[in-house]
């Protein structure tokens, strides 16, 4: 009688010991790819969202603001491209750290800033924000 009762504890314990194994084994799996393109889809439109909000003074424009008064001020032309750029570039790096991205303006089709190159991009997130007659669109990728 008393054998029964400790091959039924001996059962109960090894069960536990494989619920514990298979948890430990879940808990350990890294993200998946889906879990890092969710978070690379926030992170292009949060930046995007910061910029249009981000001010260095209470009467200064904001960094979006800012790049779509140069572009205006310079009738869109490559040299106000470039200190569109210049301004957003230098947000944008110290942002995004070291996720690659491309800053555009979709109705121009112009490349306002970029730390890289998207033909070698994969599993791309966009952010888009409109800003004093601009679309912006900002493609991150890792």
């Amino acid at each position: 009688m008393e054998d029964n009762g400790f091959v039924f504890t001996l059962d109960a314990v090894l069960a536990l010991v494989i619920v514990f194994i298979a948890l430990a084994a879940v808990a350990s799996v890294n993200e998946s790819p889906l879990s890092s393109q969710i978070r690379l889809s926030h992170n292009a439109q949060d930046v995007l969202e910061t910029m249009a909000a981000y001010k260095k003074g209470p009467e200064d424009p904001s960094v979006l603001q800012n790049v779509a008064n140069i572009l205006y001020t310079h009738n869109n032309d490559q040299s106000g491209t470039k200190e569109a750029g210049q301004a957003a570039g230098a947000y944008l790096n110290q942002t995004l750290n070291s996720t690659k991205y491309n800053l555009t303006e979709a109705q121009l089709n112009i490349t306002i800033a970029a730390n890289a190159d998207m033909k070698e991009a994969r599993d791309v997130a966009v952010g888009v924000k409109s800003c004093d007659g601009y679309i912006f669109r900002l493609c991150v990728w890792d």
